[in-house]
């Protein structure tokens, strides 16, 4: 009996993207041939796997301008969006590598994937499951320019694809309630962002010397010099590592000065790890901290990978009083949750912990990733591939 065919489209950075490549190893162990298209590389080799790598494209600055007339020519006539859309040479190559994989079932990651999957379904008779991820359509509502250019145009892409998905997930409950109530849409799925799970060791925590971790991307929008002005209203035990992906050019620079400046010894700058590896290394760490003051939506409702990295890897929890998060932390008893998102308040919540406070919340981190994994997730992700090609 042949294998059913799959097409895993992202147009991002599929080497970093975990949720993406959680579906790539889920998929391939559940027997499918999968065909990956999207930008970049495989992190490394899997059977009954394949990439068709989309190339970006730099537009000529008079290209670049027609772009923007388009864009704003959509708030008037949403055709003009569409013109703006396939008038990208790789959104073309992203649709031809998804037409020649001859999938049986597209699952298209984000927003920008789903015209793409929409046509080439039509084109080859598939069916396609939306993977929405976050709220499209106030993904960066804090920025003017992007309200004006890119929120009108993701509201025209959800309104006028996403019905035609044969089934819809998203990261997170209450997204998925507002894509139901705005959309019209029924019945649209969660699928966290956790990592499989891993059998890991606990470690006391040191009462002198108490180590915190954040990972993730340098994005300036996040604002993670937060994280050390907290620091520096902590007691002298705790110290802060980040392990940082490149992001918003020259922000890392920007929050070395910071700390350099505020807390000069007290925080540390570490190289980051493939995502499969984060887990392991972060468990030599005592507390995962996270204080992000939403300027968004998806930020306000944040429910993120390094989020469940904590948990899976042992840590104790810090965050500031994010709905989705907070939720977790006191349902589990893993961690603290800010009174507001001031620094002073999650320094206030850190000086009070006692190493055995800290001890206790380590091991029920540890108890409860037997609950939140990706084993767990990625189950119902399957029964909905299943379901789908059974319909």
């Amino acid at each position: 009996m042949s294998r059913p065919k799959l097409c895993i489209l992202s147009l991002s950075s599929i080497h970093q993207d975990s949720r993406v490549l959680r579906q790539i190893d889920f998929a391939a162990r559940a027997g499918y041939e999968v065909t990956v298209v999207g930008w970049g590389h495989l992190d490394k080799d899997r059977p009954n796997v394949s990439m068709h790598p989309v190339q970006r494209v730099v537009l000529s600055p008079a290209e670049r301008a027609m772009q923007v007339i388009r864009m704003i020519g959509g708030r008037i006539t949403p055709k003009l969006f569409e013109k703006w859309y396939w008038a990208k040479p790789d959104h073309h190559q992203a649709l031809q590598a998804v037409i020649d994989s001859k999938p049986n079932l597209i699952h298209a990651n984000e927003a920008i994937a789903l015209p793409i999957a929409i046509e080439a379904a039509k084109r080859i008779g598939a069916k396609v499951l939306f993977d929405a991820h976050e709220y499209s359509p106030e993904q960066r509502a804090d920025s003017m320019i992007w309200r004006i250019l890119a929120q009108p145009f993701y509201n025209s892409i959800i309104r006028t694809y996403v019905l035609q998905a044969d089934a819809i997930i998203t990261v997170e409950p209450h997204i998925a309630r507002r894509y139901e109530d705005e959309f019209g849409i029924i019945d649209v799925g969660v699928i966290r962002n956790v990592p499989p799970y891993q059998s890991l060791p606990f470690h006391s925590t040191d009462p002198k010397h108490v180590r915190l971790i954040h990972h993730g991307a340098a994005m300036k929008e996040r604002r993670l010099e937060s994280m050390i002005h907290t620091l520096a209203l902590t007691d002298e035990r705790f110290t802060l590592d980040f392990m940082l992906l490149p992001g918003t050019p020259g922000y890392m620079d920007r929050l070395k000065h910071v700390a350099a400046t505020l807390v000069p010894d007290r925080i540390y700058f570490r190289p980051p790890v493939p995502p499969d590896g984060i887990s392991s290394v972060i468990s030599e760490y005592d507390i995962g901290i996270y204080l992000l003051n939403p300027a968004n939506y998806n930020q306000s409702m944040a429910l993120p990978n390094k989020f469940f990295d904590f948990i899976m890897a042992g840590l104790a929890v810090a965050i500031g009083p994010s709905p989705a998060m907070a939720a977790l932390v006191e349902k589990y008893g893993i961690g603290i949750v800010a009174e507001d998102f001031e620094p002073a308040s999650l320094a206030h919540k850190l000086n009070a912990l006692s190493s055995t406070d800290i001890d206790s919340m380590k091991r029920r981190s540890l108890q409860a990733a037997r609950e939140l994994n990706a084993e767990t997730e990625m189950r119902k992700l399957l029964d909905i591939y299943t379901q789908l090609l059974n319909s």
